[in-house]
């Protein structure tokens, strides 16, 4: 008899985590990335086709990926977003037919630091591997330098309101919203660079221009 019982409370148990399993919420792996940004398969219409408008309710904030219509200065992210908190700034040079890095600027929440974001992006710069890759960088360091016009991107985060206005404010070519649930550090972000209209293949066989 005392197997026999046991055995049923066994299958009670069993049963038991079952129905838990199916109805509790599978909760999120350790160091799970979400991914925010076109794939480098996708086109950038294809990536604006499948962006959902940003939803939610109250005062609840989610992190986006602000793509603009074309490369901003780093002056000019303010008027792009309103005051929208701006997280990191995405920074890079575009060169036709030659490519350069991707620098990611951290905004602690101070206006300095984001109007500085460009020139600061400079510091950042590996050495180039080869002689066209010093090249490359001598021309990315002194375009920075020189505050070009190099934001691709802004991370920032803000209510569904605020992402809903900023989605279809001017200027503004794309907002992807993160899930709720998302956290800053397990982001993988690769902005849709204002001059991208293909895939994320592009060639690296023109000339470079001099610093």
């Amino acid at each position: 008899m005392a197997r026999i019982g046991s055995a049923a409370a066994l299958v009670v148990l069993a049963a038991l985590v079952l129905v838990l399993g199916v109805t509790t919420p599978a909760s999120r792996a350790p160091g799970a990335t979400d991914a925010l940004g076109p794939g480098n398969d996708e086109t950038a219409a294809e990536y604006r086709a499948r962006l959902e408008p940003p939803t939610g309710d109250g005062e609840q904030e989610r992190w986006a990926l602000v793509s603009p219509t074309r490369s901003l200065r780093a002056d000019e992210i303010r008027g792009l977003v309103g005051d929208v908190r701006v997280s990191e700034v995405f920074v890079h040079v575009p060169v036709d037919r030659v490519q350069t890095p991707l620098l990611t600027m951290a905004v602690p929440d101070t206006e300095s630091v984001l109007t500085r974001a460009v020139r600061d992006a400079a510091s950042r710069l590996a050495p180039g591997r080869d002689e066209r890759g010093e090249t490359v960088t001598a021309l990315v360091r002194s375009r920075l330098l020189a505050d070009c016009a190099c934001v691709a991107g802004v991370l920032v985060r803000g209510t569904a309101a605020s992402l809903a206005r900023l989605a279809t404010a001017d200027g503004v070519r794309a907002v992807e919203v993160a899930p709720v649930d998302a956290v800053a550090g397990r982001l993988s972000v690769s902005p849709l660079w204002p001059e991208r209209v293909g895939t994320a293949v592009l060639p690296d066989d023109g000339p470079v221009p001099p610093a």
